[in-house]
């Protein structure tokens, strides 16, 4: 009952009236406390270690790792958030090697192939090798013969005006932060092709209205440097989120589980942060988390206008996935393959073959975004199970009571998430990408929605590296 009413009464009040600095709780004093022990937080936290900084870190949850999560608890052990690292992660693999963490190449998880996924639009299944031909298909030229799920990433890669990866940025590059259907729609696209592309299991975002053209230039620039999905591509053995274990592990000041952080108090003299366990003192505090997660913090005095606005706008995608484990070989009762591109509930469905001989289909997944996700998230667990299973039995009668759920993930309704990674919407970039990075008196911010460079992991590196430089400053 003490739980539920302060929780309860957190609806109402200032977190201050709960936590006092005067509690029973004596305040830690350390150098930097940081908010988040995500990769940006913990490489933040290593490196100020690094420079000698006394550095505790808080956690709401109790794990480290962020959206970076390997589940222990489904065959297979398959990826939640990031799957793969790319030879150029350069943060990322340096410390992966120095704390002995083993890579091996990629396991494939999203990805499909030309002759190995069924595609299944408006109640039709239809082999890849009929895609082009088929009355359905909605595109036009040489993209009638790229398979649906490959189409958004070939749609804008000739357009990209960025010389450099860190051009997006640059406000002369401004005009190019348009909504993708306005540079697609110039070129001739259908309203179809546009939805078929861009909110049919999107990558980013729920349709081509709501995402900027200049993400997704910053995005095919990243991958150029960081060898997204090339030859290169790799991860930890045992599982990505070995990573960011190991670096906890390897932060001298510890790191505080369970510890949700709800009023971050800067003034000249140093920065105290109050949490659910207690209060934090600190020269500076270093904010690792979301932006999604952020605007549910509050930071005292109120950030300026520009970069509160920035907080409390940025969209990030919404993912959802149920894991599930065949109780029989269905796809070998229809001799259909095991993936299949849908525009159901069902999302994409992907059978992972994650077991010892990289053979056997150890689990499936249905990894559902965009729309698609949000009415997963709408609807209680059991009810978004039934639906998603629902739909993967009307493509695929075969696989009638063959799948048993074992977990859904769901970052929409994660609480210290609330998706699974930033995406800028039209003009977002201009009038926000180079606001929410800016310390705050003694508060700095990380993140990956605050990099410069690079986007995911290593995004999240690079910002806890950045961050580290400029808390230093601080203390």
């Amino acid at each position: 009952m003490m739980e539920v009413s302060r929780r309860i009464v957190l609806g109402g009040m200032a977190a201050s009236a709960l936590w006092p600095i005067s509690g029973a709780r004596a305040a830690d004093k350390v150098d930097v406390v940081i908010i988040g022990a995500g990769l940006s937080g913990l490489n933040a936290a290593l490196n100020l270690e690094e420079q000698g900084a006394r550095v505790l870190v808080i956690e709401g949850r109790e794990r480290p790792g962020g959206r970076l999560w390997t589940l222990d608890d489904v065959p297979g052990n398959p990826e939640a958030g990031g799957n793969g690292i790319g030879s150029g992660y350069a943060r990322l693999l340096y410390r992966a090697e120095t704390l002995g963490v083993a890579m091996q190449p990629i396991r494939a998880r999203t990805e499909f192939s030309a002759d190995t996924a069924l595609i299944s639009v408006r109640g039709e299944t239809i082999r890849p090798v009929d895609w082009e031909r088929h009355r359905l298909n909605p595109y036009t030229g040489a993209t009638r013969a790229t398979p649906p799920w490959a189409v958004s990433f070939g749609a804008l890669a000739k357009d990209n005006p960025l010389g450099d990866v860190i051009d997006w940025r640059d406000p002369a590059y401004a005009k190019f932060d348009v909504a993708v259907a306005d540079v697609l729609a110039a070129k001739g696209w259908s309203a179809e092709a546009l939805r078929m592309a861009f909110a049919t299991n999107p990558s980013y975002g729920n349709s081509a209205y709501d995402v900027s053209a200049m993400m997704w230039f910053h995005i095919f620039k990243n991958a150029e440097l960081m060898s997204i999905g090339g030859s290169g591509a790799m991860a930890a053995k045992g599982g990505n989120q070995a990573v960011p274990i190991a670096m906890a592990r390897a932060v001298k000041g510890g790191i505080r589980y369970g510890a949700r952080a709800r009023v971050v108090r800067a003034d000249a003299g140093g920065v105290e942060v109050l949490t659910d366990t207690g209060a934090v003192r600190a020269k500076a505090a270093i904010v690792a988390v979301p932006a999604s997660a952020l605007r549910l913090m509050r930071i005292e005095p109120a950030l300026p206008m520009a970069q509160q606005a920035g907080i409390d706008a940025l969209p990030y995608n919404k993912v959802f996935q149920l894991h599930m484990v065949p109780t029989r070989r269905f796809w070998e009762d229809d001799g259909l393959p095991t993936a299949m591109w849908t525009d159901t509930m069902a999302g994409r469905l992907i059978g992972l073959r994650y077991g010892a001989d990289g053979d056997e289909v150890s689990s499936f997944v249905a990894f559902v975004s965009g729309f698609a996700a949000e009415r997963l998230d709408r609807m209680s667990p059991e009810a978004a199970t039934a639906a998603v299973l629902a739909d993967i039995e009307a493509v695929r009668p075969a696989a009638k009571g063959a799948l048993r759920p074992v977990k859904i993930v769901s970052w929409g309704r994660d609480e210290f998430a609330g998706g699974a990674y930033a995406c800028w919407a039209p003009g977002q970039i201009r009038d926000f990408a180079n606001v929410l990075p800016q310390p705050m008196g003694r508060v700095v911010f990380a993140g990956e929605h605050t990099s410069y460079i690079a986007r995911g992991m290593e995004g999240a590196m690079e910002a806890g590296e950045r961050a580290a430089f400029e808390a230093m400053d601080l203390i």
